[in-house]
C-alpha cells in the first residue's frame, strides 16, 4: 500500500499529463475490449449460423440421397408388380422348387412368339446397376425356405438352415422394422457382403391375386456411399450427421459411434434449431423423409464452435493488444510534446518570480498555449512598463508621497474637533447648536463606518438625528415622526437606504414659507418581508415626472432617461441597490399627488444577523 502511495505521490499527484495518460490507456483499454468482445460475439454468431446453415444443407443433401434411393427402390419393385409376366414369374419362384421354376421359364422361352429373355432378377439386376449405394440384395420364399441372393456380378440361391423359430423372429423383426443394420457378425439369413457393416431395406412380397405373404425383399445398401455422396455434393463443415429409424435406431452415423444402436437422445430432438443437451451443447436440425419411415438429424456441437472460433479469439486478442499499445505510445508522445511545452512556461514563470522580468517564452504552434505564451509575454513587458513609470517618474512618486501623507489623516481628530466646538456651544449657553453639532458628529461617525450593513434600529436612529437637524434649521416649520415595530428592530439592512429619500423631500418637497410641513418614516414588518414607508405632504410630484420615474424604476437603471428628473437619482439608486442586493421581487415603489405631497414605500426582505 505504501509503494502505491509513493507511486501516486511521486507520478501522478501533481503530474497532470501522467493523469491524462492514465485516464485514456485505461478509456482505450475498455473501448478496445469492449469493441473485441462485440466482434467477438458477432463472428461467433455468424460461426454459428453458418455452421449450422452447412449442417442444415448437408442434411438436406442427405435426405435428398436418401429419398431418391428409397423411391428407385420402390418403383423397381412397382415395375415388377406391373409387369404381369414378371410379376408371375416371381410368384411361381417363391412357391415352386428351383427344378419347376427352370421348366416354367423354359416352357414360356419355348412358346411361339416368346423371344423376351426379361426376368425379375435381370430387373432387380439392372436397379442394382443404377443404385451405387445398394451392395445386393435377396429373396426369401416363406414357402420353400431358401432365398435368392443378387449381386451386380452373379446370383446364387441357398436353402436357409436357422431354425424355425428363429426364423420367424427374424421375419417379424423385418416386417415390423423395415430399415435396419447388417453388422459384420449376424444371425440368420446370411446375405452379401459378410465383411462390412451394412443397412437394410426389407419389404414383404405378396401374391397380387390372392394377397397372401409368400417372401420378403431385403436391399443391402454400403453406408461408405452416403459418406462419399456427402463429400462430394455438401459443404465442408464441423457438423455431425446421423440417420436414424423411425424406432430411433442409428443406420447411418458421420462420426461411427452409434451405427447400429439406439440413439440414446432421440427424446431431445424435437428442439430443432435450439441448443440442447446430447453428449454436450449442440444445434441441431432434423429432416423427416417422407414415406421412408428414416429421419436425418444434423449436429453442430458447441465444442465444435469453438475449435472453429479459437483462432478468432487469439486473433482477436492479439488485434486488440496490439491497437491499444500502438495508440497508447501515439497519445503518450503527443502529450509528452505538450508537457514540454508547459514547462517551458513553469520554468519562465519561476524566473519572473525570482525578479527576472526580461523573461520571454517562444512557444512554436498556433495552439492554446501559443495565446498563454503571448498573453504572458504581454503581460512582462505590461508589467515592466509599470514599474518603469511608477518607481523611475519623479513626479508620480511625489504624488503618491502626498496621497499617502494625507491618507493618514485619523478621521478621530474630526470627531475630537467637533466636540470641543460642542462643547464651547454648550459653555456659551448655544445648547441649540451644541445639539446641532452633536448630531453632525454621530452622522459623521456613522457615515465613515466600513460595515455597509446595519440594523433598522440604526437605520432609523440616523434618519432621526439627520431629521433633527432640519429642525434645528428650520425652527418649528417641519414636523417628523420616525417609527418602527420592535420585532424588526434587529433585523439587517443595507446602509443609507432612507437618507436619500429622505433628502429628496427636504430639496425638493419642502415649503420654506409654510408652517406644517409634515414627513414621517415607519418600518413595519408585513410576513417575510419589511416596509418602509416616508410620506410626506411636500409639493409633490406632476404626472409627466412621476410616469417617467416610474417607468425608469420600472428598467431598474438609474442612468436611464434624461432630463428633468435628475432631481429623482436618489430614489433610483435606493431602487438598485435593493434589487441588486436582495432580487428583483423587492425595491422601491412610489406615490404623489401634486400640491398634496409624495409617498415612497420600500420593500426589502426580511434580514436576521448572519444571514
Amino acid at each position: 500500500m505504501s509503494k502505491i502511495r509513493r507511486f501516486y505521490r511521486n507520478h501522478l499527484k501533481r503530474k497532470m499529463f501522467n493523469k491524462i495518460i492514465l485516464l485514456y490507456s485505461a478509456v482505450m483499454i475498455i473501448l478496445f475490449a469492449t469493441a473485441a468482445v462485440m466482434v467477438y460475439q458477432y463472428q461467433v454468431q455468424r460461426i454459428i449460423r453458418e455452421e449450422t446453415d452447412a449442417n442444415l444443407k448437408t442434411a438436406h443433401v442427405l435426405s435428398l440421397y436418401l429419398s431418391r434411393q428409397y423411391e428407385n427402390l420402390q418403383n423397381t419393385i412397382q415395375t415388377v408388380y406391373a409387369d404381369a409376366s414378371l410379376s408371375d414369374e416371381l410368384m411361381n419362384f417363391l412357391t415352386h422348387n428351383y427344378e419347376s421354376y427352370l421348366s416354367y421359364r423354359l416352357d414360356n422361352f419355348s412358346k411361339s412368339g416368346e423371344q423376351r429373355m426379361n426376368s425379375f432378377s435381370a430387373t432387380f439386376k439392372s436397379y442394382l446397376e443404377q443404385e451405387k449405394g445398394a451392395v445386393g440384395l435377396s429373396i426369401f420364399s416363406y414357402p420353400m425356405n431358401f432365398y435368392l441372393s443378387i449381386s451386380r456380378d452373379n446370383q446364387q440361391i441357398d436353402y436357409e438352415t436357422a431354425s424355425v423359430p428363429s426364423l420367424k423372429d427374424w421375419i417379424a423383426k423385418r416386417r415390423q422394422h423395415p430399415w435396419d443394420t447388417l453388422p459384420v457378425k449376424r444371425e440368420v439369413p446370411r446375405l452379401l457382403r459378410p465383411d462390412i457393416s451394412l443397412y437394410s431395406y426389407a419389404r414383404e412380397l405378396q401374391d397380387p391375386w390372392t394377397l397372401q405373404r409368400i417372401g420378403m425383399l431385403t436391399v443391402e445398401f454400403d453406408p461408405y456411399q452416403i459418406t462419399n455422396w456427402l463429400n462430394s455434393r455438401a459443404p465442408v463443415g464441423n457438423g455431425r450427421v446421423l440417420v436414424i429409424t423411425a424406432q430411433g435406431r442409428v443406420i447411418y452415423d458421420s462420426e461411427q459411434t452409434y451405427f447400429g444402436k439406439i440413439y440414446p437422445y432421440r427424446d431431445k430432438l424435437e428442439n430443432s434449431g435450439e441448443w440442447t443437451q446430447l453428449e454436450e451443447e449442440s444445434k441441431i436440425n432434423v429432416l423427416n423423409i417422407g414415406n421412408a419411415g428414416l429421419s436425418v438429424v444434423g449436429i453442430v456441437s458447441k465444442s465444435s464452435i469453438e475449435k472453429s472460433t479459437g483462432s478468432l479469439r487469439t486473433g482477436l486478442i492479439l488485434v486488440t493488444f496490439i491497437f491499444i499499445v500502438a495508440s497508447v505510445m501515439i497519445t503518450t508522445s503527443i502529450i509528452r510534446k505538450y508537457s514540454k511545452k508547459i514547462q517551458r512556461i513553469i520554468r519562465s514563470m519561476s524566473r519572473i518570480g525570482d525578479g527576472d522580468l526580461t523573461t520571454r517564452i517562444q512557444m512554436p504552434g498556433e495552439d492554446e498555449l501559443k495565446q498563454i505564451s503571448q498573453r504572458f509575454n504581454a503581460m512582462c513587458e505590461s508589467l515592466e512598463q509599470h514599474i518603469d513609470r511608477v518607481y523611475t517618474s519623479e513626479i508620480k512618486q511625489k504624488n503618491a508621497e502626498l496621497v499617502a501623507l494625507q491618507s493618514q489623516i485619523n478621521p478621530h481628530f474630526l470627531y475630537n474637533t467637533l466636540e470641543s466646538i460642542r462643547m464651547k456651544a454648550y459653555d456659551k449657553g448655544a445648547r441649540d447648536v451644541g445639539q446641532m453639532i452633536y448630531s453632525l458628529s454621530v452622522m459623521f461617525r456613522n457615515m465613515v463606518k466600513k460595515s455597509t450593513i446595519v440594523t433598522i434600529e440604526e437605520e432609523m436612529e440616523m434618519i432621526s438625528i439627520y431629521l433633527d437637524l432640519f429642525r434645528f434649521r428650520y425652527e418649528g416649520r417641519l414636523q417628523t415622526e420616525v417609527s418602527m415595530d420592535p420585532e424588526i428592530s434587529s433585523c439587517q439592512i443595507i446602509k443609507l437606504l432612507i437618507q436619500p429619500i429622505v433628502e429628496n423631500y427636504i430639496v425638493h418637497g419642502f415649503r420654506a414659507h409654510e408652517e406644517d410641513n409634515r414627513i414621517s418614516v415607519v418600518a413595519a414588518g408585513a410576513g417575510d418581508f419589511i416596509t418602509i414607508t416616508v410620506s410626506d405632504n411636500g409639493w409633490g410630484i406632476p404626472a409627466d415626472k412621476l410616469r417617467a420615474i416610474r417607468e425608469r424604476l420600472t428598467a431598474a437603471s438609474p442612468q436611464s432617461g434624461s432630463g428633468g428628473s435628475e432631481q429623482h437619482i436618489g430614489i433610483l439608486n435606493v431602487h438598485e441597490r435593493l434589487r441588486l442586493n436582495y432580487g428583483e421581487d423587492y425595491g422601491v415603489s412610489i406615490d404623489s399627488q401634486e400640491n398634496r405631497g409624495t409617498e415612497v414605500i420600500i420593500k426589502l426582505p426580511v434580514m436576521k444577523k448572519g444571514v
